[in-house]
């Protein structure tokens, strides 16, 4: 993953728990499961305790079956996976993967944004401040975005960390091995990161990984049975409320020729989640306005923003950023090798705690 390993999505895959702030539980859960390969940033409660990971190192309890791989100022990322020579999951062999976090001097919980211009900088870091009246109550947001751009990691952390591909390509081979086959689970979840803050600058980056990323698994398929002995999916497990213009591609390419991609995230945008503050101010008791015009009343983007970049983020009149969160619009998936396992599914219903409720015709429900 290109979050913590134990978060969200990835961890699913790799631990059992009831809560996902329950980092002790989870941390204790994958030890328990122990799987063959587990890669991701290692920062606080969303990655394996400090003890399991001494555990792996050389002299460690562990140190037999795991292999502990981290980042290192002293090792470049060309030979960051280096360890992996001999490595074989047939014999046993297991291995954690951890970068950024506590590793690097930046501490960020994701890989490197890479930029929609690729250069890993130029970026704008979006900020912004809750304004309050004397009673606490948020009133409004003022942003507080620098005009100079700025990094996620310095160059000299990204000379150490691989890329998303790198990673990808890495696991594959190592898994690989394996002579019952394997079943691999990516996330790049800095995708979702990004939208979050709706900042478009670090989701297209984001969003390049993952291209990049796919691209490495379909070469491995073809060059290892093809797609009677492989299968992939590639899908999401949620919307973000996203609206492009018709002229975006014409936008984007334009401040890439320009060479001003990062504009492509306005300079207002704040990285403050307006449906929180405006539950926060008890909007959501208020019946004066619409929930569009609630929203509104924290975003930060100005109409002249929307059109210079061409998409906003949320209900249309709700501010441009004016979301900051999920939806629950369907998502695509685009898949092979699969046999007509994903499609006997749609259409079906499940139970939830006992109770069935309704399938939804020509759709797959993601649980």
């Amino acid at each position: 993953s290109s979050v913590p390993v134990l978060h969200a999505t990835p961890g699913s895959f790799v631990v059992h728990s009831n809560n996902r702030n329950n980092g002790p539980q989870m941390q204790r859960s994958f030890e328990k499961v122990n799987p063959t390969y587990a890669a991701g940033t290692c920062s606080g409660r969303t990655a394996p305790s400090p003890e399991h990971l001494n555990k792996m190192r050389p002299g460690g309890s562990l140190s037999s079956q795991w292999t502990l791989i981290e980042q290192n100022p002293n090792v470049s990322a060309a030979h960051f996976y280096d360890p992996l020579e001999g490595l074989d999951p047939n014999e046993d062999h297991h291995v954690m993967v951890c970068f950024g976090g506590s590793l690097t001097p930046s501490r960020q919980s994701n890989a490197p944004y890479r930029g929609l211009d690729d250069s890993y900088s130029n970026r704008y870091c979006s900020r912004g401040s809750v304004d309050r009246d004397t009673d606490g109550v948020p009133t409004g947001v003022t942003v507080t975005t620098s005009s100079e751009t700025c990094d996620h990691y310095s160059a000299e952390e990204v000379a150490q960390i691989p890329k998303m591909a790198d990673h990808i390509k890495a696991a594959v081979e190592f898994l690989g091995k394996d002579e019952d086959g394997f079943f691999l689970m990516y996330e790049q979840g800095d995708i979702d990161w990004a939208a979050h803050a709706n900042h478009m600058d670090d989701m297209l980056g984001a969003m390049f990984d993952i291209s990049d990323s796919v691209d490495v698994m379909l070469d491995w398929i073809y060059a290892n049975g093809g797609w009677e002995k492989n299968a992939l999916y590639v899908t999401a497990d949620h919307d973000h409320y996203l609206t492009l213009h018709n002229n975006f591609p014409e936008v984007v390419a334009n401040f890439l020729i320009d060479g001003e991609s990062h504009k492509v995230t306005p300079q207002n945008n704040s990285n403050v989640n307006p449906w929180s503050v405006g539950v926060a101010a008890g909007r959501h008791e208020d019946d004066s306005k619409t929930t569009t015009e609630h929203i509104k009343d924290f975003a930060t983007w100005t109409e002249e923003d929307i059109q210079n970049v061409a998409h906003f983020w949320g209900a249309f009149g709700s501010g441009g950023n004016g979301w900051g969160s999920h939806s629950t619009r369907p998502v695509p998936i685009s898949y092979n090798g699969d046999d007509g396992c994903l499609k006997a599914l749609e259409g079906h219903g499940y139970q939830v705690l006992g109770r069935p409720v309704e399938g939804s015709p020509g759709k797959v429900d993601q649980v």
